[in-house]
């Protein structure tokens, strides 16, 4: 006969009475939920109130601009994760420009002359700035009346100064970010007037990023399952990879996805995509789109996070980028580009034609295995953000269902006695290799049911428990699973009868 045992009344109670302990059983429970917790580091103005290393919470874009600053990159990409993400939690740490860093300029010269008055416009980060220029207006004129149109923007990511005819523009921020800045003529908007022109010089110059490793350090054991930074120099991307890496590890459980992006040439976004080999670490880019590159990866991680968070192993292609302006055509890659950056761990986007910009293929950076061969075994982001789900969903469910179980061999008595089912809820407090398998095998049949994985019974059936021979308060296993895959390509034949 079982023995029942309880975690409330005494085995040897006297009293009369009826006792009823009340506890949940968690045999039949479904997939548990997700804990989502994205987290921005961003970098701050000296007017932010963030102060380096703190987490914190935030829910509107406009508390961002009292934490980062005004025309700060922090509140540029909180904008641009609540545009594509209003519902997930969102923390942020600030990081501070790097004393010796050196802001990056860029510039815009006047030439020609203007016969009646016009309205121009122009682009900075992707935001209209307009300006009035008066009939025969010098160039001097057109510099100034631009400078102050910049410099009323307060929100902008830089500000100006002018000299004959020559609009300087500098980044608020010091650091490599600022060469991320893009400035343009907005030509779809309204072309300049005959005999206008406005030479563009690209913002360039800046260096020396904060040091990324600050805010990482500042997180320790806090859970966090996605993360966006600023930042594409070598040195913050391999510090990303490399604690990214070690969140993974099966003795640390808190597994996080990295989101970084830059914008740049194919040979660039190469070299970029090179720089790290990680399942965890996504990235992505788009040669000269208005958008700077910290809100194109912080709009990304917000449609990463919500749609993985809903079903981890769909893929995302089509979905649309908020915020995210296309370059102009000729700037756009080809499939040839696009399928070769991919092979050098960069994400591609699609733009559309009505400027829209959605996701063709989310991919980590991984290329290759520890041994230097080629292996796409982590390369979609579905991978990691299945296997995490799977694993997290699985250590949670053992924790509730075997908290306290002792643990006995398949054919001992106490494992025997009133089994005649596997999959029988524990009551007697006691597991068995048998047992533990039965429950990967129900667990597996809901992540079956979920599409997340397929081929259940092979799945099983190789999955091995095993007590461990030199400590027997310790249950070994290996199990396997086969993540579901998607539709990418389809190639077919079209032939025709002559």
């Amino acid at each position: 006969m079982e023995q029942i045992v309880f975690d409330e009344i005494p085995y040897d109670w006297r009293e009369p009475g009826t006792f009823l302990e009340a506890k949940p059983n968690y045999r039949t429970m479904g997939i548990l939920p997700w804990p989502v917790k994205n987290l921005i580091v961003g970098q701050k103005l000296a007017t932010g109130t963030l102060t380096p290393g703190d987490m914190v919470e935030i829910v509107r874009p406009d508390e961002a601009i009292a934490l980062f600053g005004l025309g700060s990159i922090g509140a540029e990409q909180v904008a641009a994760f609540r545009k594509a993400n209003s519902t997930q939690p969102l923390f942020v740490m600030a990081l501070a420009d790097d004393a010796g860093g050196v802001a990056a300029t860029g510039t815009i010269t006047f030439a020609g002359a203007v016969a009646a008055a016009v309205v121009l416009r122009f682009k900075i980060a992707g935001k209209q700035v307009r300006m009035t220029a008066a009939a025969g207006a010098s160039v001097t004129d057109l510099a100034t009346a631009l400078k102050n149109a910049i410099n009323a923007d307060t929100s902008l990511p830089v500000t100006a100064n002018s000299a004959l005819g020559v609009v300087t523009v500098t980044s608020r921020h010091k650091g490599e970010v600022g060469n991320e800045i893009d400035m343009r003529v907005d030509w779809k908007a309204q072309p300049l007037p005959s005999g206008l022109t406005a030479t563009v010089v690209a913002m360039s110059g800046g260096t020396g990023n904060p040091d990324l490793t600050d805010a990482l350090d500042a997180i320790g054991n806090t859970w966090v399952t996605a993360l966006q930074h600023p930042y594409a120099d070598a040195t913050n991307m391999a510090a990303a990879a490399a604690w990214a890496t070690g969140r993974y590890m099966a003795m640390a459980k808190r597994d996080v996805q990295v989101y970084a992006a830059k914008r740049g040439s194919f040979a660039e976004l190469g070299t970029f995509g090179d720089l790290t080999n990680s399942p965890f670490l996504t990235v992505v880019g788009l040669d000269k789109s208005p958008t700077s590159a910290w809100a194109i990866s912080a709009a990304l991680m917000g449609l990463c996070s919500f749609h993985l968070a809903n079903d981890p192993a769909r893929q995302l292609r089509s979905l649309v980028l908020p915020g995210v302006d296309a370059p102009d055509p000729i700037d756009q890659f080809i499939d040839t580009e696009r399928n070769l950056l991919l092979g050098k761990g960069v994400s591609t986007l699609t733009c559309l034609d009505d400027g829209t910009v959605t996701v063709s293929r989310v991919i980590t950076t991984y290329k290759k295995s520890s041994l230097n061969i080629d292996d796409e075994a982590w390369m979609d982001i579905m991978v990691p953000a299945t296997v995490s789900r799977i694993r997290y969903d699985w250590s949670s469910y053992v924790t509730l269902l075997y908290p306290r179980s002792k643990l006995v061999d398949d054919e001992s008595s106490a494992a025997l006695t009133g089994r005649s089912n596997e999959d029988e809820d524990p009551g007697s407090a006691v597991v068995t290799p048998r047992r533990m398998k039965a429950s990967w095998g129900a667990r597996c049949r809901l992540y079956g049911d979920r599409a997340w994985i397929e081929d259940i019974e092979r799945t099983v059936k190789e999955s091995i428990f095993q007590r461990n021979a030199d400590d027997k308060n310790r249950l070994d296993s290996r199990q396997q699973i086969r993540i579901v895959g998607n539709l990418m390509v389809l190639a077919g034949s079209l032939e025709f009868q002559v």
